[in-house]
């Protein structure tokens, strides 16, 4: 927290696992960040299968927490439960049902989307509408951890591009697909009975941190490299002294095509890179844009004349 007030900026943190309804640490963790003056909201990201009555009366006297996120991986239980085992389908909207009774969280579901279930998007975009619940997440599957067993469910740059094409004609979106390329993410949210499409961009090295449970610091929860450890150091120097997180930041440093793109504050997707490459700096591999090198080079020229000038 001491970071947060030197840069006197708030931190919206959202808890996630493993699974933390199953964590007998999470009650005393969101009774400390609820105290929290620097902390402005709170989150837990669950399957959803350990809420019930009990669970929402516990969880709503903490007033910071706000949201709660719901994995559900398709539209159908034979969708989901390939991916999720099982029954968890109709458990899933039983306890969402549940959880939008109570009238006191906002209900977002988050879909990870891969080979498996991607075709299902049209059908799930209509599966949240009816609903009714207050948002959605679109996210690719970046594989880690046991993740790595499913490796041949990561899409393919085709696939990607279907998604992107799905959104653009479910919400009539006018614009090329360039405006998309920008965002490794995807928001839906519904107010009012109306659906707004956001893309959300990479936040590694921008806004964003992942913090495990020993201390380590990643660059985000699907970018499983340590950058430092709160046991150690503060947040502060973490953030302002990683040499990883300057590299990510500085567009000259990335490999491929993305060190030359012209669509601005794109970096491509580094935990996607990183994940399917072994280099976090290579170029993303399901962006479909082909910039002009030409604006490389003349920017380059311009620092070598600058160089020799001097």
């Amino acid at each position: 927290m001491e970071a947060m007030e030197a840069w006197d900026r708030t931190a919206c943190i959202h808890l996630t696992g493993g699974e933390p309804l199953l964590k007998p640490e999470l009650f005393p963790l969101l009774s400390y960040l609820d105290q929290q003056p620097s902390v402005e909201e709170l989150g837990l990201i669950t399957n959803g299968l350990g809420i019930d009555r009990e669970m929402v009366k516990r969880l709503s006297p903490f007033s910071k927490l706000t949201k709660i996120k719901v994995s559900l991986d398709g539209a159908d239980a034979e969708t989901n439960d390939a991916i999720r085992g099982k029954g968890v389908f109709e458990k899933v909207l039983e306890n969402l049902s549940l959880l939008k009774a109570e009238q006191r969280f906002e209900i977002i579901l988050m879909f990870t989307l891969m080979k498996g279930n991607y075709r299902n998007l049209s059908s799930y975009l209509t599966l949240f509408q009816k609903l009714g619940v207050d948002g959605l997440i679109l996210e690719r599957f970046i594989p880690w951890g046991r993740g790595r067993e499913r490796l041949g469910d990561v899409l393919e740059k085709e696939q990607w591009a279907d998604v992107i094409k799905t959104l653009s004609c479910f919400f009539s979106v006018e614009t090329d697909e360039q405006g998309f390329f920008p965002f490794q993410a995807f928001n839906v949210r519904r107010h009012d009975g109306v659906m707004e499409l956001l893309g959300a961009p990479c936040v590694v090295g921008v806004d964003g941190l992942c913090v495990m449970p020993d201390g380590t610091v990643f660059p985000c929860r699907r970018f499983p490299v340590s950058i430092g450890n709160l046991r150690d150091d503060s947040l502060k120097e973490i953030w302002e002294n990683s040499e990883l997180l300057k590299a990510l930041r500085r567009r000259e440093d990335l490999k491929g095509k993305c060190g030359y793109c012209d669509i601005e504050n794109c970096r491509g997707c580094r935990s996607l890179s990183f994940s399917l490459t072994g280099d976090y700096l290579a170029e993303d591999p399901h962006c479909g844009y082909q910039p002009k090198p030409s604006l490389f080079e003349d920017r380059t020229h311009s620092k070598t004349a600058e160089g020799a000038a001097e």
